[in-house]
């Protein structure tokens, strides 16, 4: 039968697995979508022959990659984080492996998520507990749940230009749920691009601002309004 791995380097390549590197060196092809020529050269003995599928679609890059199985027995899709976690691409690569009747691995990594837990130091969440959210998701019903730790992914998306008034949607279901002088991070985690990961610190009364500097790679993190921070350094 044929197979189809889906694997990842984590958030930078010293993060990747033993098992990942088992499965790696049982592939025929190893596509990835989230390299270029100049990151990719860090790979190079671990997967030779690596095929980039940088700068095509979501599906034309899931149909490149499972092209290959016409070839090989086994072939390797690598991705960054935990593959699964708000991986579209990864999906889509899934997707059209069943459509080929192929299996599909799941070989876990290392996710923004777990970068996070460990930089906010989230061993112990507010009393409520602590809440995932995808802003892509709920871009079109912001709510906030000030009495739960909250990170927010993706927030880039509230920047494009087709999405201006969401944005002031979002920021205003903020301003409602959170005293003005509450704590906001918007943090981006060690990376591929950057192995020191950065923190800017804001308030939610200056959160306008603060989504201005956001990038592709940037969590925001609000703590629980009434949660004692002084436990974590922040």
């Amino acid at each position: 039968m044929k197979k189809l791995y889906l694997f990842s380097y984590g958030l930078y390549p010293g993060q990747v697995t033993l098992e990942t590197l088992a499965a790696m060196r049982r592939c025929g092809a190893v596509y990835t979508h989230c390299l270029d020529k100049a990151t990719a050269g860090q790979f190079a003995k671990l997967a030779p022959g690596l095929k980039l599928t940088a700068g095509l679609g979501r599906e034309e890059t899931a149909a490149a990659a499972v092209s290959a199985l016409e070839k090989h027995d086994t072939v390797g899709f690598l991705t960054y984080g935990n593959p699964l976690f708000l991986n579209q691409t990864a999906a889509a690569v899934m997707k059209a492996a069943a459509g080929k009747k192929a299996a599909v691995s799941v070989f876990a990594g290392v996710s923004s998520f777990d970068a996070l837990v460990n930089l906010f130091n989230l061993n112990k969440y507010s009393p409520r507990g602590l809440r995932l959210v995808d802003a892509a998701a709920s871009i079109d019903a912001p709510s906030f749940t000030p009495d739960m730790d909250t990170l927010v992914f993706v927030p880039d998306v509230l920047n494009l230009q087709r999405n201006a008034g969401r944005k002031k949607e979002f920021i205003a279901a903020a301003l409602k749920a959170y005293p003005r002088a509450a704590p906001v991070y918007l943090a981006d985690c060690a990376s591929i691009s950057s192995r020191a990961a950065r923190v800017i610190k804001g308030k939610i009364g200056g959160l306008a601002a603060l989504l201005q500097k956001i990038n592709e790679r940037h969590t925001l993190f609000i703590p629980a309004a009434k949660n004692d921070l002084r436990g974590r350094g922040l």
